[in-house]
């Protein structure tokens, strides 16, 4: 039987998903190397899904459940290498195929900054929007979310990882706006705002954005490294 939070996740596709490709995902999930990236992060993406549309695709579903599946804190690839994880496996499990093109795409987006983001497609702003949901988040939850990626880059010395978390923090604040459903801007976008704004005072004390969130450009430019 898969492992939770996954198991949570089942009865909510809009797919039929095979034990077995759940089971290798909730094995992926839970790799010692994760922190914030675990089943429990794809459980939170598929609640704000619920938060912010409220017909549910399986296109949407399966990015969702494999935008994280391949996961390395230093890799630039893990997107990439997530995609070709989805089109194996969901082939294999007898997804059809216009699902598989599009839901990897889809995880290629997640890169946060890369040209895909160019894709304005509403099922492109619900799997953004989800997986940056947790910017939005109160300040208790934001600050464990902060704790758990710092974690991730366990083997990166505090100078360069603060210098580097800033540069990533600052391009998501830059974002005008931040969120692309008009949904989630409502739920999260003021108070992601403040979270990413003290997260780069503690970071960054010198940063311009870090006093004044609400003054930033309307660049959608940032870093794969992101690591949401």
């Amino acid at each position: 039987m898969f492992l939770s939070p996954l198991a949570a996740v089942a009865a909510r596709l809009s797919f039929s998903c095979p034990a077995w490709l759940l089971e290798e995902l909730a094995a992926r999930y839970a790799e010692p190397q994760r922190r914030y990236h675990t089943g429990d992060h794809v459980l939170a993406c598929f609640d704000a899904r619920d938060r912010i549309e409220r017909v549910h695709s399986g296109t949407i579903d399966l990015a969702l459940l494999f935008h994280d599946a391949v996961y390395e804190p230093l890799a630039t690839d893990n997107e990439e290498r997530s995609a070709i994880l989805l089109r194996e496996l969901a082939s294999r499990a007898g997804v059809a195929g216009g699902i598989v093109d599009r839901a990897a795409a889809l995880v290629l987006s997640t890169r946060h900054g890369a040209s895909e983001n160019d894709d304005h497609a509403p099922d492109t702003a619900v799997v953004l929007d989800a997986d940056l949901s947790i910017l939005g988040a109160d300040e208790a939850t934001f600050a464990q979310y902060e704790r758990d990626v710092r974690a991730e880059y366990a083997v990166v010395d505090d100078a360069s990882y603060a210098r580097g978390r800033a540069h990533v923090l600052t391009a998501i604040l830059e974002q005008r706006p931040l969120y692309r459903t008009s949904a989630a801007q409502e739920l999260w976008e003021n108070a992601a705002r403040t979270n990413l704004a003290r997260s780069l005072r503690i970071l960054s004390p010198s940063s311009p954005l870090a006093p004044a969130a609400r003054t930033s450009g309307s660049s959608r430019s940032g870093s794969a490294a992101a690591r949401r």
